[in-house]
C-alpha cells in the first residue's frame, strides 16, 4: 500500500513538473523520435523541437548544428551580403552627394540668371569676346609671317655672300618665330574655350528651362 502511494505521488510530481515546463523532442541514436524533459548533448547537435509540456504545442524548432562546410558556406554568404550592403551604402552616399551638388548648382543658376534670355546674352557675350580675340591674332599672323619671311631671306642672302648671321638678326628671327607660335597657340586655346563654353551654356540652358518649368517632375 505504501509503495503504491509512493509511486502515485512520484508520477503526480513528475506530471506537475512537466506540465509547468517544456519537453524536448528529438531523434534518439536509432532515429526514433523521443520526448524527454532533458536534452542530451548528442541530440542537441542533430536538432530538436521544444514542446510546451501542457499544451503539447511546438514552441521552437532548433535546427541541427552546422557542419564545417556549412559554416564556411555561411561565412562566404555573409561576406557577400556585407559587401553588397557596403556597396549599396556607397552608392546611396554618392547619389546623395550628387543630389546636393546638383541642388547647389541649381541655386547658383537661379541666382545668376533670372531668365533664359539672361543666360543666352551671357553666352553670346562670352563667345563673342573670344571670337574677337581670335580675329585679332589672325589679323596679326600674316604680317608676322611676312616679317619672318623677310628676315629668313635676308639671313639666307648673308650666308650666300659668305657673311655670318649676326646675333641681332638671330634674335629677331627667334622672336618672330616665337610670336607666331604664341599667337597660333592662343588661337587654338580660344577655339577650345569656345567649344567648352558652348557645351556648358547648352547644358545650363537646358537645366534652366527645366527649373523654370511649372509642375516639373
Amino acid at each position: 500500500m505504501i509503495r503504491k502511494l509512493f509511486l502515485f505521488l512520484f508520477f503526480c510530481l513528475f506530471s506537475l513538473s512537466v506540465s509547468a515546463g517544456q519537453l524536448y523532442r528529438f531523434p534518439d541514436e536509432n532515429g526514433v523520435m523521443t520526448l524527454s524533459t532533458s536534452l542530451p548533448s548528442a541530440a542537441a547537435q542533430k536538432g530538436y523541437d521544444i514542446i510546451d509540456a501542457e499544451t503539447m504545442r511546438l514552441i521552437e524548432r532548433v535546427p541541427a548544428a552546422l557542419t564545417e562546410q556549412e559554416l564556411l558556406e555561411q561565412a562566404a554568404q555573409q561576406k557577400v551580403e556585407e559587401e553588397a550592403r557596403l556597396q549599396a551604402e556607397a552608392q546611396a552616399k554618392q547619389a546623395e552627394e550628387a543630389r546636393q551638388a546638383q541642388q547647389a548648382y541649381d541655386k547658383t543658376l537661379l541666382i545668376t540668371y533670372r531668365s533664359e534670355a539672361d543666360l543666352i546674352r551671357a553666352r553670346d557675350s562670352d563667345i563673342a569676346y573670344r571670337q574677337e580675340q581670335i580675329e585679332m591674332h589672325q589679323q596679326k599672323l600674316p604680317d608676322l609671317k611676312q616679317y619672318l619671311y623677310q628676315l629668313q631671306n635676308e639671313a639666307a642672302q648673308r650666308e650666300l655672300s659668305g657673311a655670318k648671321i649676326t646675333a641681332n638678326m638671330q634674335k629677331r628671327l627667334d622672336a618672330a618665330k616665337e610670336e607666331i607660335q604664341v599667337r597660333q597657340q592662343a588661337i587654338n586655346d580660344l577655339k577650345a574655350e569656345i567649344t567648352q563654353l558652348e557645351s556648358k551654356y547648352d547644358h545650363d540652358l537646358k537645366r534652366l528651362k527645366y527649373l523654370f518649368k511649372p509642375n516639373k517632375q
